[in-house]
């Protein structure tokens, strides 16, 4: 048996060694020989990844730290005191130009000739910049170049009147058409935003007899759209936000001069839809541009809600609630997608409810979309939408708080009552969530106490109106004693901690009134029922709680 064992074992060692063998081979053919691959395994590569291996003192943490944070010598010196200087010098060549048409040096054409040459010469010496690796100046350049050409046809048509207003825009179209093209081939984020903020300038650079509102807003629309891709493409997301920033700033000082029309509103709103589908299909930094597309979901709004007819903006928002619910179904498994969808179809719902109803009947649902919002949101882990839910809701509940309740059974009277349901069921469900906090149940039950004894004394003021003081302020206080009963009831037998706290609050409000309050208004034989009652419910909640904690 031993003997078997043995053979077995050279056998096995046999083959052990033949594979041994071939790795060895393929080894040597990969790495050359057998020698250089020996050093190569039992050496470290250089001197770093020797470095990498051995653990840092905290000395060398900091000095790593420090290396890696940022240069700013390397950011003042290299990039931007030549942005600066750049347009430093286009003004010392405005002034140039300036002083020597002053001094008649030059005529209005060698001028003109002479912008369109700097410009070319910025442009090929930006060019030979990128290529020596200097690339920092060569975008500088070139991006000099752009305002130069256009403050060069600006002058060619307004102060010259050399050239037409046709001729003129076209060849600013043409100049941002170029900024644009470098944007993309130089990857420089730096002359995206020179040349937008150029471009959205080339209307107001053009002076016409008979502007066309249309084309205005078509130009600027179609060149948001352009630099917008190309941001949304390259990954600039300074460029990104600012094309959307300056298409309703463009818009917003045509129509405070010229006029508010309807076509600004649809400007704005291709905006929100551009937006949305670039977000929509963005793979990484999903955050950026769907928190764009969450603020220009309200500036739409805004827009459209006071530049169009009511219906039409209604069928607009109904439309945009199928676009955002359908988004929702298909980026369901990407958490951020479908957090800032489900934020975009709440305010979506918040703003037709706006449209359909008026102010008092539009904040009980409002209100109750609030409170559902922040159940889902609870309930599903969405703090986008937890954060918009909270928002709509404390809006909605300071509107509530704001109208005065005029008669017992009325709309605000509903409001409130509504208000303060769905309150109590947020504090359960923001209180599961918190682990049971007892701070947090103390305080959000010392709030609802105290807008819960609002709301009753306006309703019981109301009721009592027509009779004697002595009768509102008895039923004021009773009222008082049976909320607080109320509450204690829910608190023990629920075992709903915020309730037990809400009635012992009730209580102790109550005593103070009657001491501070009421003493003074009432009989003796009353004030000792009062008395009595308060003082037996107390006695008994503090005899039924110390039973159930033992």
């Amino acid at each position: 048996m031993d003997h078997k064992r043995i053979e077995n074992l050279e056998k096995k060692i046999t083959v052990l060694e033949e594979e041994v063998k071939e790795l060895k081979q393929l080894l040597t053919n990969q790495y050359g020989s057998k020698t250089e691959f020996t050093v190569q395994a039992k050496k470290p590569l250089n001197h770093e990844e020797a470095v990498s291996h051995q653990p840092m003192k905290p000395t060398e943490v900091y000095e790593q730290q420090v290396k890696k944070s940022t240069n700013w010598e390397e950011q003042l010196f290299q990039i931007w005191l030549p942005r600066i200087f750049i347009f430093v010098f286009i003004i010392g060549v405005l002034w140039g130009f300036k002083a020597a048409s002053d001094y008649g040096v030059m005529s209005e054409g060698v001028k003109v000739t002479l912008g369109y040459i700097v410009s070319a010469a910025f442009v090929g010496v930006g060019h030979l910049q990128i290529v020596k690796k200097r690339s920092v100046l060569g975008q500088v350049l070139l991006g000099g170049s752009v305002p130069i050409l256009m403050l060069t046809t600006f002058a060619a048509h307004s102060l010259y009147g050399m050239i037409g207003p046709s001729f003129a825009f076209m060849l600013n179209a043409l100049w941002v058409v170029a900024g644009l093209g470098m944007t993309v081939y130089y990857r420089s984020q730096a002359l995206g935003i020179i040349s937008i903020i150029g471009g959205v300038l080339v209307p107001f650079l053009i002076e016409s007899n008979s502007p066309n509102q249309l084309v205005f807003i078509s130009y600027e629309t179609l060149l948001y759209l352009a630099f917008a891709f190309i941001a949304w493409r390259l990954n600039y997301h300074v460029l990104y936000g600012l094309a959307a920033i300056l298409l309703n700033v463009v818009l917003l000082v045509y129509g405070w001069f010229v006029e508010f029309t309807s076509l600004l509103g649809a400007a704005l709103l291709i905006q929100h839809v551009c937006l949305l589908l670039l977000s929509a299909v963005r793979k990484g930094n999903e955050f950026i541009y769907a928190s764009t597309t969450l603020a220009s979901l309200f500036i739409v709004y805004g827009w459209i809600s006071s530049t169009m007819e009511k219906t039409t903006v209604t069928i607009i928002i109904a439309v945009l609630i199928v676009v955002y619910a359908l988004c929702i179904k298909v980026y369901k498994k990407e958490k951020v997608k479908f957090d800032f969808f489900m934020s975009y179809l709440v305010i979506g719902i918040a703003f037709l409810i706006n449209q359909l109803l008026n102010k008092e009947d539009a904040l009980l649902l409002y209100i109750i979309q609030g409170a559902v919002t922040c159940y889902l949101a609870h309930k599903y882990n969405n703090p986008i939408q937890k954060f918009v839910g909270y928002a709509i809701y404390t809006i909605s509940a300071v509107a509530v708080m704001a109208i005065p309740i005029e008669a017992v059974f009325s709309q605000p009277t509903l409001n409130w009552l509504g208000f303060l349901g769905t309150m109590l069921f947020l504090v359960f469900i923001q209180n599961n969530s918190m682990k049971k906090s007892t701070l947090f149940v103390a305080s959000t039950s010392i709030l609802f106490t105290i807008l819960t004894l609002s709301f009753v004394t306006q309703e019981v003021q109301l009721f009592t109106e027509a009779l004697s003081t002595n009768t509102q302020t008895l039923a004021l206080t009773f009222s008082w004693i049976l909320l607080a009963i109320i509450g204690l009831s829910i608190g023990i037998v629920k075992s709903f901690k915020a309730g037990t706290y809400i009635g012992i609050s009730l209580l102790f409000l109550t005593l103070i009134k009657l001491v501070l309050y009421d003493l003074p208004f009432i009989p003796l034989a009353i004030r000792a029922v009062l008395f009595i009652a308060l003082g037996g419910i107390g006695l008994i909640v503090s005899r039924i709680l110390h039973k159930k904690m033992t």
